[in-house]
Parts: structure tokens; sequence; C-alpha cells
């Protein structure tokens, strides 16, 4: 049987470790994910560019379905379980609608994972309100934190890095306590102290990722390959 690995590099999801420049995410994964493959029924992955990790997803759990959110259209990556929504994870109102609709059908999600914008202020946003629909004992991943290092001024999607998102940044806000961002409310940061069961990151030396080497880093750092799984009590 093919692990997730396989299935990332085969619909060139850069999860994987080959395509163009894999970040090699997808073999960490399956320290979770091959115990539960059979038992999860629902995955919401914010960031669905060419689809590859919703296809991927797709045939790895064979009886999930699958929400893809993107800011724009991306029905083309829809199936018999896959369906897409536009939703702009930098705004408010987007994401509550949303949790609107989820929580209308009843619906939480055994994995939520973010590769959306990667910007700080969005992945802190997003986890502050989305946190609430991870079933207990399911995942939320926080992909692609390499940004938490950008020096200031370096733009990625449009997204400027700045010297408030440099010193509230992602893995800070994951690592140190009590859970605080400018960006999460207190209702939430104490959701998310309450029910956080344990956080673990993958941060490991990237080289062959040579797009990173456009993005510099606070203290010239090379290109590292950073992602979160934190898991849900």
């Amino acid at each position: 049987m093919n692990d997730f690995n396989y299935y990332c590099n085969l619909y060139g999801s850069d999860k994987g470790d080959v395509y163009p420049d894999g970040n090699g995410y997808a073999f960490w994964y399956e320290k979770w994910f091959s115990s539960i493959k059979e038992q999860v029924t629902d995955i919401c992955e914010i960031g669905v560019y060419n689809g590859g990790s919703t296809k991927a997803f797709y045939d790895y759990f064979p009886n999930a379905n699958i929400i893809g959110i993107d800011i724009f259209d991306k029905t083309e990556y829809e199936n018999d379980r896959t369906i897409t929504k536009i939703v702009d994870q930098s705004n408010l109102e987007d994401l509550d609608k949303f949790i609107t609709e989820c929580n209308e059908q009843n619906l939480k999600f055994d994995i939520i994972i973010d590769d959306g914008s990667h910007d700080v202020c969005h992945q802190q946003l997003t986890f502050g309100k989305l946190f609430q629909l991870v079933k207990p004992g399911g995942i939320y991943i926080i992909e692609d934190m390499c940004t938490s290092y950008f020096q200031e001024g370096v733009v990625l999607y449009g997204y400027t890095q700045t010297k408030l998102k440099l010193d509230n940044n992602t893995i800070k806000f994951l690592t140190e306590r009590p859970f605080s961002s400018p960006w999460v409310n207190l209702n939430d940061s104490s959701y998310i102290e309450q029910n956080v069961e344990y956080i673990s990151i993958l941060d490991r030396l990237n080289p062959q990722c040579t797009y990173l080497n456009q993005f510099p880093c606070v203290g010239n750092f090379s290109p590292r390959a950073i992602t979160s799984i934190i898991k849900k009590r």
C-alpha cells in the first residue's frame, strides 16, 4: 500500500520530496496519518493551488470528504468526494461565514491543513478561527512556517513581512506560553489554550528548495522546511 508521500509526488504536490522543490513534509505526516487513514471522514485544506494535495488526500484517505478553500475558483479540481469554496483566509467575514456553514451542517474535521498564503498574520488568524472546527483528537496543520523568519520587506504572494509580523511570528506563537497573538482574540486564545493537546514542529534544512533563496531570512538562515502538527485533545 502506498504512503502519503507517494501520492503527493504522483500529483505534483510540494508536500512530497520531488516536485520540483519538494518540502518533504509527507514522510513526516505519515507518522500521524497511517494509523487513522481508514477512520478519517472529513478534511479541509486551505490553499488548493494546482489540486495536487487534494488529489493526494483523495487517494490516501479512502473514506474522506475533502473541502478545499481558496481565494480563487478551484471547481476544476472537484470530484465525488472533493468540493471547493472561495474563502479568503485573511478576511474575518469569510472565515466566520465558513464557520457558520460548517456549524449548520454539524461538520467538524479530522484534519485541517493551512497551505494558504503562508503570511504570519493569516496563519494565526485562521488557526484562531478554525481550530474550533477540528474534531476532538483531530489535527490542525500549519505549513510553510519558514515565513516566520523572513526579513522585513520580503514579499510573498503580495503580502509583505513587517516588524510586527516578525516580532509575533507563527513559530513564536506556537512555542511560547501563554498563547498570544495580535491576530487572535482572547476568547479564541483561551479556547486554544484549553484544547491543544500537543504541538510538534518539523524544522529541517531544505537546500533543494532553491526557490526559497529569493526570500532572505533574518541572520541569513539557509532555506528550511518548517511545518507543524497541532493535536486537539
